[in-house]
């Protein structure tokens, strides 16, 4: 089944259009290879499953199979001795792709890791900034009850110092100003 987007050939999905478009290619030369030889003869197609397989004709998993198809067809055939059928080389090195798997998902794997790393650290300093603005928080209300608390005129309670001092002062001329009559009332100064 073969849909737009170049991949889907035959029941594979290739890993991109142009493995596809060869594939397609395959199938065109099993569709001729098929339309001409001749299925009634097994020495015939014996020939040429040997020539396909000595010449690499096919190497997608599409015309693997077709090889994989005709190879069970001969082993089949008594007529044909099992040491004449040459067996199907596959060109693709598994390994490579396994590796580049493993490679993949140990990057990802370490990807991961650095990820919780970092958001570990993010919420450490998260913490730790937490925790230092509290202590700057406690410190800034201590300092405002001291200053309250104090006696000495500072910016917050500077206005009522200077009222009491002022209102003392008065008092105290006040006091002074009503002696100093009494003293002028007795030796009859005015």
């Amino acid at each position: 089944m073969e849909e737009d987007n170049g991949r889907n050939v035959d029941g594979f999905v290739f890993a991109d259009r142009e493995n596809g478009s060869i594939a397609r290619e395959e199938i065109q030369r099993i569709n001729y290879i098929s339309s001409k030889i001749n299925k009634d003869n097994p020495e015939a197609i014996l020939s040429v499953y040997n020539k396909m397989i000595e010449s690499n004709t096919f190497f997608t998993p599409v015309g693997l199979e077709y090889l994989r198809q005709l190879q069970a067809y001969l082993y089949k055939r008594t007529e044909i001795d099992d040491t004449r059928i040459q067996d199907i080389p596959v060109l693709v090195s598994y390994v490579d792709i396994h590796n580049q798997y493993n490679d993949k998902k140990d990057i990802e794997r370490e990807e991961r890791a650095r990820r919780r790393r970092r958001v570990k650290t993010f919420k450490q300093e998260y913490k730790m900034s937490l925790i230092v603005n509290l202590v700057l928080i406690l410190m800034i209300i201590a300092m405002f009850i001291i200053v309250l608390k104090s006696d000495t005129p500072n910016m917050i309670n500077y206005e009522n110092a200077i009222t009491n001092r002022y209102a003392s002062w008065e008092q105290e001329l006040t006091e002074r100003e009503s002696k100093v009559r009494e003293k002028e009332a007795e030796l009859g100064i005015e």
